[in-house]
């Protein structure tokens, strides 16, 4: 398991570190106004990226991770289908709106319309791939889009040629290639005509799946046009140089989520008690590795957080232990997502990510009135900490009522807490 879930954190590294090497190439090769166009074009993307994710790949790895091939590729099919279906629509909005804006902007938005469609299947199979235990699979995908997109680009700036336009379409054309190659792995093709009835099977999760993103993408930018109307901009660039430093959790965050969720799924099929045990110990992990982090940033010499912050690294430093909690406190709640995910409680886990996503609104903004920046921070640790604990009362209630449904009614069975140390359980 232990090597799985490394492949799945060895990706996401890999994931994150192209598209940090591809942001970096775009700023130096064209202009500030293109690169934000490109920005505005990659904000898009991503937030189709996330919809998809909720419709197609995250119903796929929680109900597809511990069935046959022959069901797996049924299920790949039909959710590889979906997001081509969603990609052409999402295509076409970004082409209509390209052209209504026009410019720089529509430069970039016109050739994302044309590429989306790749773009998204790619993922789908990169995900569907982590669902059937083949994470190496999922590297070697990667790894084709990206072989094939900077070998493309180091044309275009050998010929002193590039434009916004021609990124975005070297770009979204070879994770058209990597969702050929993806194809050819799973043998695997795409069955549009099957995007009603996977709807159909998958309507219990795909509305709570899609209302995690809505509450979490909105709890985010209210917390911080709201810190930052109390603090002022400084206040919030040194929370968010901070944030920077505590980057490479995120990537561990979802390297293990990637692989943890399928592996849930089988474990909780074998036996409640192991998927219990492994759930704690991933608790542990993730806050422990947070905490270790910390103590490593805590120690960095100053001159080395100037040269990576330069003027923000002061500020930065005295926010790192509250946002530092904060973190551990996230990676806390991501074991009991990876729980809930795996007894597809999909709607438990989106009331609890409601909940927490309203107390980091009203802790972050109350505690930057109380106490500037750093009491915006602490409010953070704090909302996030309860968030653990609502968290995991979700999971405890999903087991008891998995467990009930297979014991029947007489079943009484006394079922110890998930996390006593967060507290007893309360009626």
């Amino acid at each position: 398991m232990i090597r799985r879930i490394g492949w799945g954190i060895s990706d996401q590294a890999f994931s994150s570190l192209t598209n940090f090497a591809l942001g970096a190439l775009v700023a130096r090769a064209v202009a500030p106004a293109q690169f934000g166009a490109f920005t505005l074009a990659f904000a898009t993307y991503t937030l189709c990226l996330s919809l998809s994710r909720s419709i197609t790949s995250e119903p796929l790895v929680i109900r597809k991770s511990a069935v046959d091939l022959a069901d797996w590729k049924a299920g790949t099919a039909s959710a590889s289908g979906v997001s081509l279906v969603l990609g052409l629509v999402g295509g076409a909005g970004c082409i209509v709106a390209g052209n209504i804006v026009g410019g720089t902007l529509g430069d970039a938005l016109i050739p994302l319309g044309i590429m989306l469609p790749g773009l998204l299947v790619q993922d789908l199979f990169r995900n569907a791939f982590f669902a059937r235990r083949k994470g190496a699979w999922a590297f070697a995908n990667d790894f084709v889009w990206a072989l094939a997109m900077f070998s493309a680009i180091g044309l275009v700036l050998a010929r002193g040629d590039g434009s916004v336009s021609s990124f975005v379409l070297i770009w979204g054309g070879s994770a058209a290639v990597a969702a050929l190659f993806g194809m050819l792995q799973a043998r695997v093709l795409p069955r549009p005509q099957r995007a009603l009835l996977w709807w159909r099977e998958q309507k219990d999760l795909i509305p709570s799946l899609l209302g995690e993103i809505g509450a979490l993408t909105g709890s985010r930018q209210l917390a911080l046009y709201g810190i930052g109307a109390v603090v002022g901009l400084a206040g919030v660039g040194g929370m968010r140089g901070a944030l920077l430093l505590l980057g490479p959790l995120n990537i561990i965050f979802m390297g293990t989520r990637i692989m943890a969720v399928p592996e849930a799924v089988r474990l909780l099929n074998r036996s409640v008690d192991r998927f219990r045990t492994a759930i704690r110990v991933l608790f542990l992990g993730l806050a422990g590795t947070t905490f270790l982090w910390m103590v490593v940033l805590l120690f960095l010499p100053h001159d080395i957080g100037v040269s990576i912050l330069g003027r923000t690294w002061e500020p930065a430093r005295h926010l790192l232990i509250p946002l530092a909690i904060a973190d551990a406190a996230h990676g806390g709640q991501f074991a009991g997502v990876i729980g809930l995910r795996a007894l597809a409680a999909a709607k438990r886990s989106f009331k609890a990510k409601l909940a927490v996503s309203v107390l980091l609104v009203v802790g972050g903004i109350s505690g930057a009135f109380l106490g500037g920046i750093e009491g915006a921070a602490w409010g953070k640790a704090i909302a996030q900490t309860i968030g653990v604990w609502l968290f995991f009362r979700q999971l405890e209630i999903a087991i008891g009522e998995r467990v009930s449904g297979k014991e029947g009614s007489s079943g009484n069975v006394r079922k110890p807490s998930l996390v006593p140390a967060l507290g007893s359980r309360a009626d």
